[in-house]
């Protein structure tokens, strides 16, 4: 994973927008840059932008969300709107750019933040925000903790680390690797374990519990037999009871039937006055109707036909007054069929006349309507040709209208003519002359794009070849330059080791008293390690200028290699450059010669036209006739529709005269306004009113008579029925009818007897049954008083509760008994099944579990120290041949030891090693951290950061010489994050930052 591109705006101190591309210059011929500044400048927020864009999270706030930026007040540049963190990476996938965004709304709250994610080359992935991060590890190969310990390495804690003991640097590597998880491993699993074990102790007290609580078995034998007896008392209780609540229901249910009978006794003597009272007030008057009721059939006839004669006379004088009205009606519609249709009609001649007038005012109707159907033909055909036009006057006015028509006909004709004379239409057509413009505009514009491509290709392959030959200039030199430094090498490496054998021959002869003289106070002694020596003080100091020297070479051949892979690189970088410009110049000449002899036989007609003008002058002048040439084709069209215009027109006004002619004579016959409404409507009052005066005259005829008929049948009734009556002694039809009830009273008379003489029945007939009742219940009774009987029943009923309650209690002690042994066996199973299932918890415990969790974590720990430096060692072999990191044995000191190839393999404290020496140290372990957390995943994008400020001149020169070394070994892009002043002096390339005094700062990349 490489970082290629890094752009924020707004994000904590620096406001504004910014961006880092790591893809130019000057970051393309120096990948070792600064990030320089004063603290509190803002160097940490272009890591925070990075993590931000890619994971949503900062190394000192964690994962981000809108509440939290509001509440820390952080990532959003004070009195801003809106911020975003941008990043483009390379993969094994692709190029790809991470974004993430947050803004104001207008109402001053912060939106939720945003993140996407899109493939350089193919565009957006449709990706939720919360997805992105996840994306972003998935192509990366790091989660969020790996990547910030593989890409950010904090050498300030790896120097502490070396010199601290044992017990401190298990605490710290837990830190710096993230591997807290051990700890908690160790601690959950002694939890686990005392959890399992906690539980199986309340398990095994509980049974106790339950055994407690069981009965001794004589005791439970014996409330056995209890239990027995108990209930086969209740059975004698039960039966006990039984006989006596049925002897009680007996008693209960005689004497609810001797009651019963009593009130049916008095309810026999009430029927019987009631029927006597009946007989008294309504009996004779029911009698005479039951017997008048014989001549009912007459007697409702004769009614009838004194109704029926009453109607009639009702209804002829009703008729007569309705045949009064109709006639008055007659007149009325006379009068207007006269004054609206100018006709005079009688009952006679109506129908005749009516259809003579009615079909020729609808011919007239008629020619008229086709008239106007014409009309509003022609007027719409007019309005279709007019949608081309603009007229002042409406085509109905048509004197005005035709005199407007042709005022645009001259115009339109004037206009044409001159079109015509300049492109000489008669000889060639409109469409002729437009194909053939059409035709040169687009090979003039194929020769403009073409001209330019042309252009474009020369202006590239003259910026090629000055670059390939500012490459060759640069070439030239290189060769002689690395021959001259491998010769330079040669000669000090050789000197270098002639020196050293010497020093190692001088080393091995020195006595006691030479070791002596060699001590230096507070460094340690190479014999016993002390770094107090009280006996030396007496000796003078004598410098050893052999072993200077040989540091002195040291540093000059590494100083060497340093240039010497430089000078590599750079020729290794030059002659691809070079290799990469020679093969894209050859194929854009090929390419430009073909497209020029091409462009010379392809648009020789153009270039022939082209003069003096510029391909954009002829266009216009093409363009222009044939904008010309379509006004003419318009033109010629709007000349034929006038023309149609004024045919239409002419026709037009022989319509409207036309029309005008036939509603005159219809207004000599009519008056009205809607002739058919108004015709229909009076027509079918007058023929409606004659239907009913026909009616009317039939109708009273045919009552008339039906009166008659009536009169005759009610004389003759009346005799026959009078005689009849006079024989019964009733002297008038109308005395017979006067005794007569109404047939609802007659019917509720008739059916209060009836419902007397029912009940009289039912009563007695009931009384015979309760009496039947009382003789047998008084046949199964007893001579025990009710009472007794009860008080017998209550005494059963207290002696079963009794017997009850002491069988519950008896029952509850075995039931309980059976649960409790239950209990005891279901929890012996689960004790013995949890055991067992917890086995490899109590293994676990044993092995790695404790309350603090320190014994699985320094196990983890130790190996995860062997795996790092065994990762820095092989890190220091490219750093620096002389030192090697190892863990102290029991008798060393507790801080790691550095193992000295250039002493035979002398192992010292790291505290003994000086301030470049242990930065060298340090390093190395943070390269190993980024190794071990990234894996198989190649990070070629590394910030340091920490612990150039603590570092002297010559230390600080040895340490960027070592970077330089890494950097150009392992083609990594290294950003040295520090406020040290002299890094400006030494790294060319540098992103500074400065405060401006406002709690803002600026970002200048140099």
């Amino acid at each position: 994973m490489k970082i290629l591109k890094i752009a924020f705006k707004n994000i904590n101190s620096l406001r504004g927008e910014h961006e880092i591309d790591f893809t130019k210059e000057p970051f393309l011929q120096n990948s070792l840059f600064a990030i320089t500044g004063p603290t509190g400048s803002g160097k940490t927020t272009i890591l925070d932008v990075i993590s931000l864009a890619l994971f949503n999270q900062v190394p000192r706030l964690g994962k981000l969300s809108t509440s939290e930026v509001l509440k820390k007040g952080a990532i959003l540049t004070r009195n801003q709107k809106e911020a975003y963190a941008k990043i483009t990476y390379e993969c094994k996938q692709g190029i790809f750019a991470s974004t993430w965004q947050i803004s104001t709304a207008r109402t001053g709250n912060l939106r939720d933040y945003h993140m996407e994610l899109a493939n350089v080359e193919s565009g957006h992935l449709d990706l939720k925000k919360s997805d992105v991060p996840g994306k972003n590890e998935e192509l990366i190969g790091l989660n969020y903790d790996q990547f910030i310990k593989s890409v950010v390495l904090a050498q300030g804690e790896f120097a502490k680390f070396l010199q601290v003991p044992k017990k401190e640097r298990g605490a710290l590597l837990e830190k710096i690797t993230g591997t807290q998880i051990y700890r908690r491993i160790g601690q959950e699993a002694y939890v686990k374990y005392n959890q399992v074990k906690k539980d199986t102790e309340e398990k095994r007290l509980k049974i106790e519990t339950f055994k407690e609580q069981l009965l001794a078995k004589e005791v439970y034998v014996e409330k056995q037999t209890q239990s027995e007896k108990l209930q086969l008392e209740k059975k004698n209780f039960n039966l006990s009871i039984e006989k006596n609540s049925e002897a009680i229901k007996l008693k209960e249910n005689l004497q609810h039937q001797q009651k019963e009978l009593l009130a049916t006794e008095k309810q026999i003597t009430q029927i019987k006055a009631s029927t006597a009272e009946f007989e008294k007030e309504k009996g004779k008057k029911l009698k005479q109707h039951e017997e008048i009721q014989f001549f009912a059939e007459d007697l409702n006839a004769w009614q009838n036909l004194q109704k029926e004669q009453k109607n009639n006379s009702t209804q002829i004088e009703e008729i007569q007054q309705n045949l009064k009205d109709f006639q008055e009606k007659r007149t009325h519609l006379q009068t207007e069929f006269s004054s609206t249709f100018q006709l005079e009609i009688s009952p006679q001649n109506a129908s005749e006349k009516l259809n003579n007038y009615k079909e020729k005012v609808r011919t007239l109707i008629a020619e008229r309507s086709e008239l106007l159907s014409v009309y509003r033909t022609s007027e719409q055909h007019i309005s279709g040709l007019l949608k081309d036009f603009q007229f002042s006057s409406k085509p109905s006015n048509t004197v005005v209208f035709q005199q407007e028509l042709k005022e645009k006909q001259h115009e339109k004709s004037s206009a044409f003519e001159k079109l015509n004379k300049k492109f000489q239409l008669e000889e060639k057509s409109v469409a002729i002359w437009q194909e053939e413009i059409q035709q040169q505009l687009k090979l003039t514009r194929a020769a403009e794009k073409e001209d330019f491509q042309q252009h474009q290709l020369k202006k590239d392959l003259n910026q090629k070849s000055e670059e390939l030959k500012k490459i060759n200039d640069s070439l030239k030199n290189l060769p002689q330059q690395v021959e001259k430094i491998q010769q330079e090498l040669k000669l000090k490496n050789a000197q270098l080791e002639a020196k050293q054998k010497t020093l190692e021959v001088e080393q091995l002869q020195k006595q006691l008293e030479d070791f002596r003289k060699d001590l230096v106070e507070n460094e340690p002694c190479p014999l016993c390690g002390s770094t107090h020596h009280p006996f030396a003080s007496a000796h003078p100091e004598v410098k050893n200028h052999l072993k200077t020297e040989v540091e002195q070479l040291q540093k000059t051949i590494q100083q060497l290699q340093l240039q010497h892979t430089r000078e590599e690189s750079d020729w290794k970088r030059f002659q691809q450059q070079q290799e990469k410009l020679e093969k894209e110049i050859k194929p854009t000449e090929s390419l430009l010669a073909e497209k020029e002899n091409a462009f010379q036989e392809n648009f020789a007609v153009i270039l022939q036209q082209r003069k003096e003008q510029s391909f954009a002058e002829m266009e216009t002048k093409l363009e222009t006739n044939l904008k010309e040439l379509d006004q003419a084709k318009e033109l010629k069209e709007s000349l034929t529709k006038l023309q149609e215009l004024a045919k239409k027109s002419r026709e037009l006004a022989e319509l409207i005269a036309k029309g005008k002619a036939k509603s005159e004579a219809i207004e000599t016959l009519f008056k009205g306004k809607e002739f058919e409404k108004e015709i229909s409507t009076v027509e079918t009052s007058w023929n409606r009113n004659e239907q009913n005066i026909v009616q009317q005259q039939k109708l009273l005829e045919t009552t008339e008579k039906s009166l008659a008929e009536v009169n005759e049948k009610l004389a003759k009734l009346t005799r026959t029925l009078t005689a009849q009556l006079t024989e019964k002694g009733y002297q008038s039809i109308e005395q017979a009818l006067s005794l007569r009830l109404t047939a609802t009273e007659a019917q509720a008379w008739q059916k209060e007897r009836e419902q007397l003489q029912q009940k009289s029945i039912e009563l007695k007939t009931l009384q015979k049954k309760l009496q039947d009742e009382i003789k047998k219940l008084q046949e199964k009774d007893n001579e025990t008083s009710l009472e007794k009987l009860q008080e017998q029943f209550q005494q059963g009923k207290e002696k079963l509760q009794a017997n009850e309650t002491e069988f519950n209690t008896v029952s509850r002690l075995l039931e309980n008994q059976k649960d409790n042994l239950k209990q005891i066996e279901k929890l012996q199973n689960e004790v013995g099944k949890q055991l067992k299932q917890s086995e490899h918890w109590q293994i676990l415990n044993e092995l790695i579990g404790d309350s603090t969790g320190n014994k699985f974590n320094n196990f983890a720990q130790d190996l995860t120290l062997a795996q790092l430096l065994l990762l820095a060692n092989k890190r220091l072999e490219n750093l620096s041949d002389r030192y090697r990191i190892d863990q102290p044995t029991d008798e060393e000191d507790d801080s790691l030891v550095a193992i000295d190839e250039h002493m035979g393999g002398q192992r010292r404290s790291i505290k003994t090693l000086s301030g470049g020496e242990t930065f060298i140290l340090s390093l190395a372990l943070a390269l190993a951290l980024s190794d071990l957390a990234s894996r198989n995943i190649e990070i070629n994008s590394l910030f340091i950061d920490e612990g150039f400020g603590t570092l002297d001149p010559e230390t600080l020169d040895q340490t960027l010489d070592t970077l330089e070394v890494l950097q150009a070994e392992s083609s990594k892009m290294i950003g040295v994050i520090s406020h040290v002043e002299s890094l400006k002096e030494r790294i060319a390339t540098q992103i500074q930052l400065t405060q401006n005094g406002q709690g803002y700062s600026s970002l200048t990349i140099v």
